[in-house]
């Protein structure tokens, strides 16, 4: 609902669609996106219970052309200040600046060989495109890219266990953010589950036990957002290998995040390297790509040759497979793996130091001079985010914000609906900007913004 004053008025006074129509005559939209636009926003003046009305014609013209233009650029760049590198709402990891400029330059209009082979002019295959990046990065014997991990998840279980048995304990049975959960891709992908070991401890002769004619896999989750501590066991996943290669079985795992750089040099805690989950002898393993690996939405399958050419005839990776956008921004995230620190804006935010962040926060609070806004730089957490890490936090430096005339509720909201849209969050009444997602060039509009707050 547009933001109007509430007043008693005359719904016969309002304007008809053709005279708001009129007054957006210039905007650059098809018509009919800004007529159906026009006829909810008066649809939703007359439905209004509680009065909330315009003043006037001028309000009436200024509110329908401000929803219009929400509805015409939906998407903008919002200044993530929660201090949440993956945020996503906000789209997990930023690109690159050499993953935008390649994009720019390959596919502004214009074509790209994304399934042809240009030496023998036949049709060729787009995951060629990644295969020998994945092969090296991994250490897999071969590899494919889909549109996200959950579409990998699927398409591997669909291939590998449809209509049979799965086996995995009942500690990895997770739930992701939007209701994802492993029983129910389970179930979609026609296979059927069989919980073994408790919540907490979980032994090789579980496996064993659960083995029968119907098994076709064994499947390992890394909890990757929470964490079971004190009276627990977890079988590993070198023992899951052994126990399936024993009855010949194959193991899959599912590493939801999926790392290929150590966080413990940043001051995180480590995720599993694909390349060592690899060397256990796992025979398949999917993960993300948009998440500690840095680029685009997408998901990776990788492991032993057998299984991923079996995975590529399945008919529903044409359902689930990725588009030329996501194959070359995958590739440019791939290529920044020489210098992550450098090139990969997720590693280049960890990396960052609190000297540096306190130096900029202390010039930001000395050139901004809003009579009714108090400033404070403190010391905060920052979180990797998208599950990673779930525990973990790592020190940042935040502004602390207090406005005399406005609660925390209503300063974040004006921050988040200015024309450079500042997400933060609030803590004991008071609204936090952490800077660590902030980036430094943005810091002279986080300035203008704050110093508009009168």
């Amino acid at each position: 609902m547009a933001d109007i004053p509430k007043k008693n008025t005359d719904y016969k006074n309002l304007p008809s669609v053709d005279q708001l129509l009129q007054s957006v005559r210039d905007v650059p939209a098809p018509h009919a996106v800004k007529t159906q636009v026009a006829r909810e926003f008066l649809a939703e003046l007359r439905a209004d219970s509680d009065g909330e009305n315009i003043e006037n014609r001028e309000q009436i013209l200024s509110a329908y052309q401000l929803k219009l233009s929400r509805v015409l650029w939906p998407l903008k760049p919002v200044i993530n200040a929660t201090g949440v590198i993956l945020h996503t709402g906000l789209g997990r990891a930023p690109y690159s600046a050499a993953m935008v400029q390649k994009m720019s330059a390959l596919l502004s209009d214009a074509y790209v060989n994304l399934e042809l082979d240009l030496a023998s002019g036949k049709r060729g295959n787009r995951n060629d495109h990644l295969r020998l990046w994945l092969r090296a990065l991994s250490g897999a014997e071969n590899g494919i890219l889909v549109n996200n991990n959950a579409a990998a998840v699927l398409l591997a279980l669909n291939t590998l266990a449809n209509r049979k048995e799965v086996i995995i304990s009942r500690g990895q049975l997770v739930e992701i953010g939007g209701s994802f959960r492993i029983p129910e891709i389970l179930k979609k992908a026609g296979a059927k589950l069989v919980e073994i070991g408790t919540t907490n401890r979980t032994h090789p002769a579980d496996y064993e036990a659960a083995i029968s004619k119907k098994t076709s896999l064994l499947l390992w989750v890394h909890s990757s957002n929470y964490r079971i501590e004190g009276f627990t066991r977890e079988v590993s996943l070198a023992q899951m290998v052994e126990i399936g290669q024993k009855h010949q079985i194959p193991v899959m795992a599912d590493l939801g995040s999926g790392a290929l750089v150590d966080l413990d040099g940043y001051g995180v805690p480590r995720e599993p390297l694909v390349p060592e989950v690899i060397k256990t002898g796992v025979d398949v393993v999917t993960f993300s790509v948009d998440k500690l690996l840095g680029g685009p939405q997408g998901g990776i399958i990788v492991g032993s040759d057998r299984w991923i050419k079996a995975i590529e005839k399945n008919h529903l990776l044409r359902a689930l497979r990725t588009d030329k956008t996501q194959i070359l921004l995958t590739l440019e995230a791939l290529r920044g793996y020489f210098n992550p620190d450098t090139h990969i804006p997720f590693y280049r935010d960890l990396n960052l130091s609190v000297e540096s962040l306190t130096g900029r926060a202390e010039e930001i609070v000395a050139a901004v001079s809003a009579d009714n806004l108090e400033i404070t730089v403190t010391e905060t957490r920052g979180q990797v985010g998208s599950g990673a890490s779930p525990t973990d936090t790592f020190p940042s430096v935040a502004l602390k914000l207090r406005h005399a005339r406005f609660n925390a509720k209503t300063l974040s909201k004006k921050l988040r609906l200015t024309e450079a849209p500042i997400l933060g969050y609030i803590a004991d009444d008071d609204v936090y900007l952490d800077l660590r997602t902030v980036r430094e060039s943005q810091d002279a509009v986080v300035i203008r913004m704050l110093n508009a707050l009168s």
